[in-house]
């Protein structure tokens, strides 16, 4: 009876160490490309009226890589939170055109975060990715 409980404290601490370690990997991910995203519209306001025109472009599309990122990024996660992956994916390409227009994107990606944020952190379930190192557990 004692090897059960051993076994099940040891999956429980494993998985919640696992759990915390996908929380922090995405938080990290996001926030970082969030930052650059920030950054690269701000120094991109600044210099368009007077860069180079081909530096401009180059700037749009990282612009453009990190705004999609963002919603990409989400999109995974909420996959592994358990959301169905058509609906999830309609519900973000909409959210991603929506944030296109007339500067939504102010009001939709930090809602956006936050609404993930909270999501992953109430997630009990692991990314897929993860489960094999729950199966030699038993």
């Amino acid at each position: 009876m004692e090897s059960k409980d051993v076994e099940n404290k040891t999956k429980d601490f494993i998985k919640t160490e696992i759990l915390k370690a996908e929380r922090s990997l995405f938080l990290g991910k996001i926030i970082s490309i969030f930052i650059g995203y920030v950054g690269i519209t701000l120094w991109l306001n600044a210099i368009r009226a007077t860069a180079w025109l081909w530096f401009v472009w180059v700037l749009i599309v990282i612009q453009f890589l990190l705004y999609f990122s963002i919603f990409f990024l989400n999109y995974t996660r909420a996959l592994v939170i358990g959301l169905n992956k058509k609906l999830g994916f309609i519900f973000f390409v909409i959210l991603a055109v929506l944030g296109r227009v007339n500067n939504w994107e102010l009001f939709i990606i930090p809602l956006l975060l936050v609404v993930m944020f909270i999501f992953s952190a109430k997630n009990n379930n692991v990314s897929d990715e993860k489960k094999y190192l729950l199966k030699d557990i038993k």
